[in-house]
């Protein structure tokens, strides 16, 4: 099943998300232990600090203007917005390439191709989106 993330994440394939829907405090250690190797949080931070229900929740979010944007446009990704692309997603994807070669030695190969499918391909999941949503639209 696909859920995409406001940003266009690929919620289906995210450890936070994976561990929280698991139910399994476990896995949510070996995803701040992940985090913490990739320099996205300090070892002091809690695991359960990581639980993620998706972007309905009141999780903490890495876009959180995204989220206010697109509960304030009704829409449930980035993907949906008649303004898409804007400067706010632009910004997202722009912060979301940065990070890839900075993260690409840090993890094994199968945890980059998680956070590849899980992160790294959120434009081309939107692109796909919004050109669903102009097609139904006959534009």
């Amino acid at each position: 099943m696909e859920i995409i993330g406001v940003c266009g994440d690929d919620c289906a394939s995210c450890p936070r998300y994976i561990a929280t829907q698991d139910g399994n405090p476990a896995k949510l250690e070996q995803v701040k232990e992940l985090w913490v190797r990739l320099g996205f949080r300090e070892p002091s931070f809690p695991a359960g600090d990581l639980v993620c229900c998706g972007c309905a929740s009141e999780a903490k979010c890495a876009y959180p203007e995204l989220r206010r944007c697109a509960m304030a446009k009704h829409v449930a990704n980035c993907g949906q917005c008649e303004d898409y692309p804007c400067e706010l997603i632009e910004a997202a994807f722009e912060k979301t390439r940065s990070l890839e070669p900075k993260i690409a030695g840090l993890c094994s190969q199968d945890e980059l191709k998680t956070l590849k499918r899980a992160f790294f391909y959120k434009k081309r999941t939107l692109d796909r989106i919004h050109g669903q949503l102009k097609k139904g639209h006959g534009k």
